[in-house]
Formats: structure tokens, sequence, C-alpha cells
């Protein structure tokens, strides 16, 4: 950040490394050093003016929700994940997965609770999930991954499904060799033929084959050769 003059002298606010407001002494800021201000009157005001130029990085959006899951009246268990509660129904989880129709139909203690925690998932990512299984549109190129990791973590072939869907329909800034790694990981048959029509010259072989071998299947690591 830095103030600009009229005569288009600059002078540049250090940046802290701390948050501390503290007005006695005059000199801390939040974030950033504190200007005397007879300097700043003195040298930059103009005309009750001052011009200040910020240069700001945005390292994360967070959108909004695009459904809630807090309806207490037509849920009849709540999952908790983290610090979030997410009001559920029962019959629509053990229709769209197998992990969650053994976990309430099963003969685990969970399944006569009205609140049970889920470990080892984040409760971003179960929101995006949920959100997907009741049709929304809520998956992006920053979340995708997310979203497959739990959708085979719950065995949810809607989940896996509408992302493999969005894989091979819709534009998107992932990389070949992304999608070749998805498609192996989880086992998407249909792009993993479509990330093999992609591959059109030579020089896209070496950038796929760098992926791990235990994460790469042979048949398609065999039909990529076979290209070049």
């Amino acid at each position: 950040m830095k103030l600009v003059s009229a005569l288009g002298t600059e002078e540049k606010i250090k940046k802290t490394s701390f948050k501390i407001l503290d007005l006695k002494d005059g000199n801390d800021g939040y974030g950033w050093d504190f200007m005397n201000w007879e300097d700043v009157e003195n040298k930059f005001l103009v005309n009750g003016s001052i011009r200040m130029e910020c240069n700001v990085e945005l390292r994360e959006i967070r959108r909004k929700s695009s459904r809630k899951f807090d309806d207490q009246d037509v849920s009849d268990v709540v999952l908790v994940v983290e610090d979030k509660k997410f009001y559920m129904s029962r019959l629509f989880l053990s229709f769209q997965s197998s992990y969650f129709r053994a976990l309430f139909l099963g003969n685990f203690l969970e399944s006569a609770k009205s609140e049970i925690r889920l470990e080892d998932v984040d409760s971003e990512s179960f929101q995006f999930y949920l959100e997907v299984l009741h049709g929304e549109s809520s998956i992006t190129d920053q979340n995708i991954e997310q979203i497959l990791r739990l959708a085979d973590m719950f065995d949810t072939p809607t989940a896996t499904r509408r992302c493999e869907e969005y894989l091979m329909i819709f534009p998107t800034k992932i990389s070949l060799k992304t999608k070749t790694r998805l498609a192996v990981q989880y086992l998407l048959e249909d792009l993993k033929q479509k990330c093999l029509n992609e591959v059109r010259t030579i020089a896209d072989i070496p950038d796929i084959l760098s992926i791990p071998l235990k994460e790469l299947d042979f048949r398609l690591a065999r039909s990529m050769l076979k290209k070049a």
C-alpha cells in the first residue's frame, strides 16, 4: 500500500506481521504501520483528498451456500461435521449411499442415535457433497476433488457421476493430466476414454505418464504409448 502526492512522489506504508491496534504510542497499526498525520497533511493532502494505491491479492473467495441443511422439522437425523450440524433424512441418504444405508439400517450403534458425528470430513466439503446430491450445480474446478473424495468414501454413485459429467462436458481449466489422474483414481471409465482421445501429440504423453505408477492405469498407459 502506498500514498501518492500531487507532485508524483510516493511513500510506501510498511506491512506489519501483527494485528494490534494501539493508539497510545502512535506507532502501531492493524496490519500496517500508522503514519504521522502531519506528514500526511503536508505531503499528500490536496483539496481535502488523499490518493492511496493498494495492491490486493485475493487468496480465496468463499461462495454462499446454494442450500441450507438446517430444517429440523423434516429431518430425522443430525450429522455433525466439525462444528456444523446438518439436518438430514435417513431415507434420502440411504437411497443415495450404501455407506449411509449400512450406518442407518445396519447393526451399528449409530443406527439408533439421532445425532451422529462424521470423522475425517471437513464441513465445507460435506456441504458441497450434499448440495450435489440434492441437485444443485455446486461443482467447481476448486472443489471437485473434495466432492469426488467424499463420493468415493460414502459410495455415492450420483455424486460421482455428476463429477464425471462436469469434467467431460463443462469448460474447465483443469489440466488433462489432472483429469486423467482423477479418472483412474475414481474409476471414471468414460472420462478415461475421453482423456485418451484428447492425447493428440507426443508432447502430451510424458506429462500424463509422469503420474505415479500406482495411480496410473496400466491399460491406459499402454494405450497412450501406442499413440506415440
